[in-house]
């Protein structure tokens, strides 16, 4: 779905001597003093459209407690050792592992250790059985998230900055015909597309080894575009 934001026209400056100061109304009523050549229009426009998230990304973690540090070290690393070996016979999943954490607790009586994993994968189905199977074998599910690749959400940025583009160039030119002029150009065109950022999904945790249950959410993209208007009379 697309979704195309109206734009605000921010402020409006004359070429010309002496310049023009006035403040922005709504619509912009200009003063054109003889000898004037252009008219500057700062404008902006910003588009959205809607993805539907193709990739599954799922953070697990192993802990242990020990008397000593090797020994919840080592604990640790048997458990992630597993979960890697298990991880990578699943056609479609990817898996790395992150930061490893080691620290006395327990009023320094006992030390932890921890190290996260990470799945990623558009296999969701396969993915999230795995994720169940890490769960039933001691690992502790930290984050489960729907998220675009990186392939889906360049094209959501192109299209949503084409949209913000064409927007603008239409804004442009009715505010030019509403005050006489015509637009010639753009200059300084500036695009801003935040990252979509992963989407929440709905788990439910289950006994035994169950996969969890998750629900996705459509990720929007948003972009803007922002540019100086060059206005010129007809």
């Amino acid at each position: 779905m697309l979704k195309p934001i109206r734009a605000l026209v921010l402020s409006t400056a004359l070429l010309a001597q002496p310049a023009l100061s006035q403040p922005g109304p709504a619509q912009p009523t200009l003063a054109q003093p003889a000898g004037l050549s252009e008219t500057l229009l700062h404008i902006a426009e910003t588009a959205e459209v809607t993805r539907a998230p193709d990739e599954v990304v799922a953070t697990l973690r192993a802990e242990a407690r020990a008397g000593t540090a090797a020994a919840a070290q080592e604990a640790v690393n048997r458990g992630i050792a597993a979960a890697v070996e298990r991880a990578r016979a699943v056609e479609g999943v990817q898996v790395s592992t992150g930061g490893y954490w080691t620290a006395r607790v327990d009023d320094a009586r006992a030390w932890q250790a921890s190290q996260s994993l990470t799945l990623r994968g558009q296999a969701a189905p396969a993915l999230l059985e795995l994720a169940g199977t890490l769960q039933g074998q001691g690992l502790a599910m930290v984050s489960l998230d729907w998220r675009l690749t990186r392939q889906t959400a360049r094209l959501a940025r192109e299209e949503a900055s084409g949209l913000a583009l064409d927007a603008l160039r239409r804004r442009a030119a009715t505010v030019a015909g509403q005050l006489g002029l015509e637009l010639v150009g753009l200059r300084e065109v500036r695009i801003d597309v935040p990252e979509a950022g992963p989407r929440p999904m709905m788990m439910a945790a289950r006994a035994g080894a169950a996969a969890p249950v998750a629900v996705a959410e459509d990720a929007v993209v948003s972009a803007t575009v922002a540019a100086v208007a060059v206005l010129r009379p007809r």
